[in-house]
């Protein structure tokens, strides 16, 4: 059984630790990385834990904002300049992609969202989020968004998706949200149609 090189304990799953060439426990990993380790960008480990400390800060953000529903940036009529050509082009082309997910969404606009702050270097975009980014950012583009309120919009987009996944819908909850802003049609103007 391998040692760790910093504590010495004995440790049942090691690691490799690139900044050390040596072996290390995770606790010393955690505790110690980007303080008394020096730890180097191509470290998987440290990746992964910046993506994973992201998504519990976003999902706080989130959870945190437009809680009143008169503060909602979406009676913003600039804001909606993006906010409705974007979410059309997600219902028109991903609707019927069965792998975007509440889930994936979800995960797609956090990575645009720090992409945007500034802190999206350890982000890599797969092609369907690299298309819908490059969408966002046209949109943007095209009606002068500033960076601060794109990240906004983002985040309300969260909001939406976050409170509405799962349940009695599933995990495409959003898509059929939109389906139902742009069409009237689907799960939830059947749902509503009962109530």
């Amino acid at each position: 059984m391998a040692k760790c090189i910093l504590c010495n304990k004995k440790i049942k799953f090691s690691r490799k630790c690139p900044a050390l060439n040596e072996i290390i426990c995770s606790t010393c990993c955690g505790s110690k990385k980007e303080s008394e380790i020096q730890c180097t960008n191509n470290c998987n480990y440290l990746v992964e834990g910046q993506i994973k400390e992201n998504k519990k800060q976003i999902m706080q953000l989130v959870k945190e904002s437009f809680n009143n529903e008169f503060e909602d940036i979406y009676q913003d009529e600039k804001i909606l300049r993006l906010v409705a050509p974007f979410e059309q082009f997600m219902f028109e082309k991903y609707y019927n992609h069965k792998d975007v997910t509440d889930e994936f969404v979800s995960c797609c606009y956090t990575k645009i969202y720090y992409y945007l702050d500034g802190r999206g270097s350890i982000y890599t975009f797969n092609e369907i989020e690299k298309d819908i980014f490059d969408e966002f950012n046209r949109i943007a583009e095209k009606t002068k968004m500033p960076i601060e309120s794109q990240k906004l919009i983002l985040l309300r987009m969260m909001k939406s998706v976050d409170s509405m996944t799962g349940g009695m819908f599933g995990n495409r909850m959003y898509l059929e949200l939109l389906r139902n802003n742009f069409t009237g049609t689907g799960v939830v103007a059947e749902v509503m149609g009962k109530m």
